[in-house]
């Protein structure tokens, strides 16, 4: 129910409308930033750390500034909205736990994880304008679905110290595991 409680929270918080545009901004940037760390990686299970909620929440502030003042009926505040949201993955750090059951290439376990870095903060596919409308539900629906697909196109990877095959015993060294796509569970 993650992306349901995001959705649940904006409503809420905006429910008798809002015009302060800095305060809506934030409402989203916070509400995704806490959606996507109820997530994890697809291939390990490892949640995301730290995104870049600040300079997401500075797009979304001023996608709502361009729409405000927009009179072009291909405006899209959701496309405006990807930017912010593929900002928030541009050197995004994962956690370091869980270590991955899957060995780095060569070697036959994993004993810890050196780093997870995010390589590849995704592409945001575009989407026709939505006509001018008062429903907030139909727009973060939208914004959720751009969301999901998005996540699939996330990729980062994970620096391990791993266990490699010797004689007579196993000998630790670096390795590297590849992972791409990011789900958010319910």
């Amino acid at each position: 129910m993650s992306w349901g409680t995001f959705k649940a929270n904006i409503l809420r918080q905006t429910q008798n409308g809002m015009d302060n545009i800095d305060d809506v901004a934030s409402i989203w940037a916070n509400e995704y930033d806490s959606c996507i760390k109820r997530g994890f990686d697809f291939l390990n299970q490892v949640p995301i750390q730290n995104g870049n909620k600040a300079v997401t929440e500075s797009l979304f502030r001023l996608a709502l500034l361009a729409g405000s003042v927009s009179t072009s009926p291909s405006f899209s505040l959701l496309n405006e909205f990807g930017k912010g949201v593929v900002a928030y993955w541009g050197g995004a750090v994962m956690k370091n736990f869980p270590i991955p059951l899957i060995p780095a290439p060569g070697s036959i376990q994993n004993i810890s994880v050196v780093s997870n870095l995010v390589i590849n903060p995704g592409v945001w596919t575009p989407l026709p304008p939505t006509p001018p409308n008062n429903n907030a539900g139909l727009i973060i629906d939208q914004f959720i679905l751009a969301a999901t697909t998005h996540l699939l196109s996330v990729s980062g990877i994970v620096n391990t110290t791993s266990l490699y095959p010797a004689v007579p015993s196993p000998i630790p060294g670096p390795g590297v595991l590849p992972w791409t796509g990011y789900t958010i569970p319910g």
